[in-house]
């Protein structure tokens, strides 16, 4: 018990050190394990969007992700699963996509809200521009006129 509450405010001190450098500054394994990535190191603009295997919602906006990512080769597209690392590589493996799927790790609420998601509401979609900034956020799916605003207003 004395462990877990160690490790939770550990956990909890690592999302507050990020709070002062905006919510992307975060590290997160892809989904294979095979490399980390540093959403401070980044190409900008970078989508993040945060999904689960079991969001309707979420499930049917893959698709747009990735076509968006697709036309957009200058921007970063990262799709941060909220599951277990291996109920989404099942879900990954009948579903394939071609973005980037990163694991959320251990306090993906923690990290959500330091990205403005104060009630863990699935999809949730961030955009941050060239300056480091977020210039758009999202709780909920996204629409055809949500790519559009990114697009004129995300640099």
């Amino acid at each position: 018990m004395k462990r877990g509450l160690i490790v939770l405010l550990i956990g909890m001190l690592h999302i507050c050190a990020y709070a002062g450098e905006g919510p992307w500054g975060f590290t997160l394994p892809t989904l294979d394990g095979s490399r980390f990535v540093d959403l401070r190191h980044t190409p900008k603009p970078a989508l993040v969007n945060f999904w689960g295997v079991d969001c309707p919602p979420c499930i049917h906006e893959l698709p747009a992700l990735d076509q968006f990512a697709a036309r957009h080769s200058t921007w970063s597209v990262w799709l941060v699963n909220t599951d277990a690392a291996a109920l989404a590589q099942r879900f990954i493996d009948q579903h394939p996509v071609q973005s980037t799927v990163l694991r959320s790790g251990m306090n993906v609420s923690g990290l959500m809200r330091a990205a403005g998601n104060r009630t863990g509401a699935l999809p949730f979609t961030l955009v941050i521009d060239s300056k480091q900034a977020i210039c758009f956020r999202k709780a909920g799916a996204l629409i055809a006129l949500d790519f559009a605003y990114m697009q004129q207003n995300c640099h």
